[in-house]
């Protein structure tokens, strides 16, 4: 399939030419001018007294202050990294997910700094469920990974709090502590490790903090400091689970209860991380102070989906092991059956350290890694050792924390397809009054009126864009916006799509936005909302071109490189500047119009 070749306007093409050059050239930054933290002493009990005790209003002065230098810097910065952003940079709006858009941001960002990424807040899986469990809340999850993204790189100091925000806590107990625990045929449930590590960071005693000048510390610590307040002083039943939490989702909970406002806390987050005021980072729904927000999914047998990571990629079901350990062919599979069939075909295994993926033990007594590596070597003991530290995390680790890798669970098939997706009050199976509709983001209707293009990015499609799009008001909004309309298409397809085409995809986006299936339903045409359909080169998705063409939308196919996992979902991602300057060219493109 030949890639549309159109011809940009002079103006947008010189512009384009500038930023796309910036992107290769060394970056230097103006920012804040503050004594970096070169050693990190342990602070006594009663220093450490005094730096919790969080008052609002030394907060609030930090907030405003601290980061007043680097956006008065900002230009200086713009001009040290090569970019113009003018009244020509296009203006662009982004709906996706948290993580699967994040390889092309960086190159977007060259071509424009006037990006809105707009995302859900419906996540239920991973460190997030044990927020929003003790919490409450809309889910902070994707927000923080695109904020994260999007951070500044251009200074040590800004590298430092990139790394410190993008932190993950221990994802499991010690090996000494499993390895004794084990002797005693006990199993792992306090997760220790993982709470004394979060005790350092709150009280700035790990080595996270050197590099990071005590104006932006004190704004971080004190509300990571605000955020364990609030955990340890909730009165949900359990306490707090602080294995594998994302340092950056504490921050980013605790600005938001503090504020009150996820705007506000994303603000503040803008600010620390540096993001360019152009850019904009919002939650596409207006969410109710600690409101849940739950995503559910019908599927065409009648069936009901309740939670976003159940539609996605569920968790594993714990109760399905057996707790006595024994290494027997009753312990059933860890994943679906073609997982396994895939990788025993290929002789292919994703590349990831065995503990991140299975939990359990780093390494067995010997110092083996995984169990492959262990029976390759003929040690029989050190394999088992590690099986069964793996079972006995996947049994009785909480699953709310177990971040499961969708390379995982992502394919084991729906039991029929997705009919649509829908916000839900609760995910209560006895929960009587289900369905819901939480309003638009104001901000998003505002910014999509000013847009010059919209994209629909890569993601997973029922999950992260259309709990973007099923919104009351969205679909009048993107009808309305007079630009091109570009849906990007995955790799590959997943346990959502199962085997829709290119067609099928676009017409979820239409019957999305179009609240098909509701009494809010409009009847706008696909042209309204998809003008283009972007298709990465041996992607894994059927291109029907016939039934596009009797759509009235355009196909461009664009340069890819070969996933990095292989057996992955995705076969291939897009090539970021190839996707770039081809978004340009649909852009400036007048001749479908």
């Amino acid at each position: 399939m030949a890639s549309t070749s159109f011809a940009p306007s002079a103006a947008f093409a010189a512009f384009a030419s500038r930023a796309r050059g910036a992107s290769t050239r060394a970056r230097s930054c103006d920012g804040i001018s503050s004594v970096p933290r070169a050693h990190h002493r342990p602070r006594s009990s009663r220093a450490r007294g005094r730096s919790a005790a969080v008052t609002e209003e030394a907060m609030a002065e930090d907030v405003v202050d601290a980061p007043a230098a680097a956006a008065a810097a900002a230009p200086a910065r713009a001009r040290a990294r090569g970019r113009t952003d003018g009244e020509d940079a296009p203006r662009v709006v982004v709906f996706s997910g948290g993580t699967a858009m994040n390889g092309i941001t960086s190159d977007l960002s060259a071509l424009t700094q006037k990006v809105t990424h707009v995302i859900p807040v419906s996540d239920n899986g991973g460190s997030t469920s044990e927020i929003v469990r003790v919490l409450g809340g809309p889910a902070v999850g994707d927000l923080r990974s695109r904020c994260l993204r999007l951070s500044d790189e251009s200074t040590p100091e800004a590298v430092a709090v990139k790394t410190l925000l993008a932190h993950r806590l221990h994802p499991t107990d010690s090996a000494v502590a499993v390895k004794t625990l084990l002797a005693h045929r006990l199993h792992p449930t306090d997760s220790a490790l993982a709470r004394d590590e979060w005790y350092q960071i709150q009280e700035g005693n790990h080595a996270l903090w050197e590099g990071i000048g005590d104006d932006y510390a004190n704004i971080i610590r004190r509300f990571l400091v605000h955020f364990h307040q609030e955990v340890t002083a909730s009165t949900v039943k359990g306490r707090f689970d602080f294995v594998n939490g994302s340092i950056g989702n504490f921050f980013f909970a605790g600005a938001r209860l503090f504020f009150r406002s996820m705007d506000a806390a994303i603000f503040l987050y803008s600010r620390v991380s540096r993001i360019p005021d152009d850019t904009v980072v919002v939650p596409c729904i207006l969410s109710e102070d600690n409101a849940r927000v739950n995503l559910a999914a019908e599927l065409v047998d009648g069936s009901i989906i309740r939670g976003q990571n159940e539609i996605s990629h569920p968790s594993i079901d714990s109760k399905k092991f057996s707790k006595d350990m024994s290494f027997s062919s009753k312990n059933p599979d860890v994943v679906s059956k073609e997982f396994w069939t895939s990788v025993l075909e290929s002789g292919e295994f994703p590349e990831l350290e065995a503990h991140e993926m299975w939990g359990g033990l780093r390494q067995s007594s010997r110092g083996f890694k995984s169990v492959r590596d262990a029976l390759k070597s003929g040690s029989l003991s050190d394999a088992a050792e590690l099986l069964q530290s793996r079972f006995i995390d996947i049994a009785y680790r909480p699953l709310s924390v177990w971040d499961v890798n969708k390379v995982v669970t992502a394919y084991d098939p729906l039991p029929s397809p997705i009919k649509r997706v829908f916000y839900a009050s609760s995910i209560n199976a006895n929960d009587e009054n289900f369905e819901v509709h939480p309003k638009m983001n104001p901000t998003v209707a505002v910014k999509i009126a000013e847009c010059d293009v919209i994209v629909y990015g890569m993601g997973s499609l029922y999950t992260s864009i259309v709990p973007n799009l099923a919104l009351k008001s969205m679909g009048d909004a993107v009808k309305n916006a007079s630009c091109k309309k570009v849906l990007m298409l995955n790799g590959g397809l997943d346990r959502e799509t199962g085997t829709m085409s290119a067609s099928d995809i676009v017409q979820a986006i239409v019957d999305a936005l179009n609240m098909k299936y509701t009494s809010a339903e409009l009847e706008n045409p696909v042209l309204a909302y998809v003008t283009d359909v972007v298709v990465p080169r041996g992607g894994g998705i059927r291109i029907d071109a016939d039934a596009l063409a009797a759509m009235g939308v355009r196909v461009h196919e664009c340069d890819s490189v070969p996933a990095p996992v292989k057996n992955a979902i995705d076969t291939v991602h897009y090539e970021p500047s190839a996707f770039v300057q081809l978004l340009t060219r649909i852009v400036t493109d007048t001749s479908g119009d």
